[in-house]
């Protein structure tokens, strides 16, 4: 694929979603493409209480510049860059995941053109949104259906993480377990927010909108973040290819 490609995430989505055996990466000249954003599963199935291991932290991190996921059972948000995957479980503090770890979901930016902005103090996910398709414009990637990965690193103040308990089967809907989120509040927290500005449309195969993740800079706190506001912070912006990776589980997804 050629660099600095929008994929379509609507119209084009049978274009865009590759069903393969589990034990199947993309590759290119017999390497893991880099530049690419690849995600395992759909948001549809992972909604639907669908937490079986569809690939595993070894697996889905080989390479990783950043990603986000969850850890089977729902036990814990997964959180990963350099070099490092951690998972956030119930109790707030990242533990280092390991390599057998299965995961239903995870999306993970394996490289791509990166781009630098400082972010202005009291700059809410809002104001974070609009910098992010900013820069993306800017690039000349900006439309309805832009991807991008996102890491935001810095000091912030007001903000929500949260984890979830370990799901015992038969598995709840993911609507219902969140309604049990557990969620870690700081005044002040200094930290790495790592995740994708997916577009605006509830698709059922991607995450709508900006979705973050992140960990402490002194490794004590993480999870997924609802909510902050920049007190100083740079954002770093990778654009290139995208690849909606989904193998193949007992579970079918109608395209």
């Amino acid at each position: 694929m050629t660099a600095n490609v929008t994929v379509m995430f609507d119209a084009a989505l049978a274009a865009a979603v590759t069903r393969a055996a589990p034990d199947i990466t993309p590759t290119e000249h017999g390497h893991i493409k880099h530049g690419h954003i690849q995600q395992t599963e759909i948001i549809k199935d992972l909604f639907e209480g669908h937490y079986e291991a569809a690939t595993t932290v070894a697996q889905a991190f080989e390479g990783a510049l950043l990603g986000i996921g969850v850890a089977e059972a729902v036990d814990g948000e997964i959180v990963a860059f350099d070099g490092t995957v951690w998972r956030v479980p119930v109790d707030g503090i990242p533990v280092v995941a390991e390599p057998a770890l299965g995961l239903p979901f995870s999306v993970v930016a394996l490289g791509g053109t990166e781009i630098t902005e400082s972010v202005s103090a009291g700059t809410d996910f809002t104001g974070l949104t609009a910098l992010i398709d900013e820069v993306l414009k800017n690039a000349g990637q900006h439309d309805d259906h832009a991807v991008a990965a996102v890491r935001v690193e810095g000091t912030f103040t007001g903000i929500v993480l949260r984890s979830e308990p370990r799901q015992q089967r038969p598995y709840r809907p993911l609507t219902e377990v969140l309604d049990h989120e557990v969620q870690f509040r700081f005044d002040t927290w200094s930290g790495t927010l790592v995740g994708f500005r997916f577009p605006d449309v509830n698709d059922q195969v991607v995450i709508p909108g900006l979705h973050l993740h992140g960990i402490g800079a002194d490794r004590r706190s993480g999870g997924h973040c609802h909510r902050a506001v920049t007190v100083s912070a740079t954002l770093r912006v990778w654009l290139d290819d995208v690849d909606i990776f989904v193998p193949m589980t007992g579970v079918h997804y109608g395209m």
